[in-house]
């Protein structure tokens, strides 16, 4: 028991430090493009339209619309089946990507001429609110194949983002504020739900 409090505060205070250097991030950017944001921009201008072309498909794919097909699943199933785990699965998934509503107080310009705000990215935002969701509903389910849904978990992510700054929808930074910020919020939100697998603190003899 002692390890799963040890546990729970460390993924508490995690949490916590993630969510604040989102909001220190995104208020930083707001004011001043960095250095960082504009050579990687100007990398993936010159990448060409081949990379254009298949970033068009991954950020097709993997988008707000499949973390809304994920939603009304999960939401489904918990209803069916009257499965409380998939309902709290469901919720965390939605307060995680609910995160995306503080691009409104960052106001941050985009690349290009658009007209929703730039920080934090929405389609990684949503990506990492749906794998993040998926990791923790393995970790209850099917622990054995834990590793493997965090390494598609993060891949599926990092796709994601480069996707957006190829198609130059997005600042690199935003795509690294929403992956802050989603995660911090839905290590909080696990917490709160208890969604916390039982001995996730244990050690192993």
């Amino acid at each position: 028991m002692t390890g799963d409090r040890a546990a729970k505060a460390y993924l508490g205070g995690l949490g916590v430090v993630l969510v604040f250097a989102s909001v220190l991030l995104g208020f930083t950017v707001n004011r001043h493009t960095p250095e960082l944001d504009v050579v990687l921009h100007g990398h993936a201008v010159a990448l060409g339209p081949g990379f254009t072309r298949v970033a068009a498909v991954v950020s097709f794919v993997l988008s707000p619309g499949m973390a809304v097909l994920a939603v009304v699943s999960l939401g489904l199933r918990s209803v069916l089946a009257r499965d409380p785990l998939v309902f709290k699965v469901t919720v965390l998934l939605g307060v995680s990507w609910s995160t995306i509503t503080a691009r409104y107080v960052y106001d941050r310009v985009r690349p290009v001429a658009y007209d929703l705000p730039s920080y934090p990215s929405g389609h990684v935002t949503a990506v990492t609110a749906v794998v993040f969701a998926g990791v923790v509903l393995c970790a209850h389910l099917a622990r054995a194949h834990l590793r493997r849904a965090v390494v598609v978990a993060v891949l599926a992510v990092a796709a994601t983002a480069a996707s957006r700054v190829v198609l130059e929808m997005h600042w690199f930074t935003d795509t690294v504020g929403a992956v802050l910020a989603t995660t911090g919020v839905g290590l909080l939100a696990t917490l709160a739900l208890r969604l916390l697998p039982a001995g996730v603190g244990s050690r192993r003899e």
